[in-house]
């Protein structure tokens, strides 16, 4: 219990560190600066999640399933090759600095803020949640004292957002090699051994991110901007705070769901999966109390927004449904089928696009908003029944297939 308390938390830091940068960016930036960092930092973020998809998605999954004795290597192995994606992020961010000035002002904090984010996964895949809580509460202390130091004695700006949020990851990077055994090591032993997950997850990755930026392309062809505004303030207030929670669930869960696929420990698999399916729909049900009470916190976090309460009820049932899929997704990862995990997106994001079209085409925002949760019901069966299918012959049996 305690270990998934510290996880959570850490979910819930290390989250809090990127939503700190994007939030007070919006507060603090003129609406033209704002608009850049927007840009670069959706650049940041691809790049991260790409890195993620290579080391850290196959840390969970693969290194609780290898001999204790070669984990310390390979997690070392990991880091290095995070540190090499670290480099060549740094490269994309000032190659594209060339001609858009805000991506360059990133570049120097990537190789840190990507060895900082396997760090981890590392220590998560090792289930050693409190020392990663500990290094991301690094990252964001020393965030915090950079930007109180900005507000005290100097001017927003975007370099100084990045800076901040570079040496939070600096920090934390070297409080990892602090308190964690694991040193650089050659990449090529790390690559070698999980490549056969980092291909599908980072397919998985990219398709993920697309189909996002297709519906806010479709959303932004279609809507006004007010419209656009309102349901991304809906989504903040209802959305967002459970994604939180079930990115952390899903991070807690990966690593016992492989251990128990690689020992054929079905029984234990299921234990685990009712047990995560309960405390996700505990999470989805007070997601829901948003709909009765959706006047008085729009009202209270977003007053400008207060005309778009119709949104909540379908945003609410989106997000309570979307918690549901979690201990499924963590199955399919501890599994280690990649192919099964891509296969998966493919059906969501195509469900996404389809639904978020004909609800824009038949209502508007609110039509787009009920698409939205439509797609997530068609989402939910297709991993459930996936899931299921899957579970006969993986466990105990071929663990290891792509």
């Amino acid at each position: 219990m305690k270990r998934s308390v510290l996880g959570v938390a850490d979910q819930v830091v290390s989250s809090g560190s990127n939503y700190l940068t994007a939030f007070l960016a919006s507060l603090v930036l003129a609406p033209v600066d704002f608009g850049a960092f927007v840009l670069a930092y959706a650049v940041v973020t691809v790049l991260l999640a790409g890195t993620r998809a290579v080391v850290g998605e196959p840390l969970l999954a693969h290194l609780p399933t290898t001999d204790p004795s070669r984990r310390r290597g390979l997690g070392a192995s990991a880091l290095s090759l995070a540190l090499v994606l670290g480099l060549a992020s740094a490269a994309v961010c000032a190659a594209g600095g060339t001609w858009f000035d805000a991506l360059l002002v990133f570049a120097a904090w990537m190789p840190a803020a990507l060895v900082a984010d396997a760090a981890r996964y590392v220590l998560l895949a090792r289930r050693d949640t409190g020392r990663a809580l500990a290094v991301d509460t690094v990252w964001v202390v020393v965030q915090l004292a950079v930007l109180g130091g900005v507000f005290a004695w100097s001017t927003w700006s975007i370099a100084w957002l990045a800076a901040a949020w570079g040496l939070g990851a600096v920090a934390a990077a070297l409080t990892f090699l602090v308190v964690a055994p694991e040193r650089f090591a050659a990449p090529r032993p790390w690559w070698a051994e999980s490549r056969y997950l980092s291909g599908w997850f980072t397919a998985t990755s990219v398709l993920g991110q697309v189909q996002i930026y297709l519906v806010l392309l479709l959303a932004g062809a279609v809507l006004l901007a007010v419209d656009t505004a309102g349901l991304r303030a809906v989504q903040l207030m209802v959305f967002q705070p459970v994604i939180t929670l079930m990115a952390a669930l899903l991070v807690l869960l990966v690593p016992p769901m492989a251990a128990c696929s690689a020992a054929g420990d079905l029984v234990g698999l299921r234990r685990a999966r009712a047990r995560a399916l309960t405390a996700m729909a505990v999470i989805g049900l007070l997601a829901l109390l948003a709909i009765p009470l959706r006047d008085v916190l729009l009202a209270t976090f977003f007053p400008r927004y207060t005309d778009y309460a119709v949104l909540v009820a379908p945003i609410a049932l989106q997000t309570a449904l979307g918690a549901l899929t979690v201990p499924f997704q963590a199955q399919i990862r501890g599994f280690r089928q990649g192919r099964a995990l891509f296969a998966q997106q493919l059906v969501q994001a195509g469900a996404l696009l389809t639904c978020a079209g004909a609800g824009l085409a038949l209502g508007g925002v609110v039509g787009l908003a009920w698409g939205l949760t439509v797609a997530t019901v068609i989402a939910l069966v297709a991993i459930v029944a996936r899931a299921l299918r899957l579970e006969r012959p993986v466990v105990g049996t071929a663990v290891v297939a792509a």
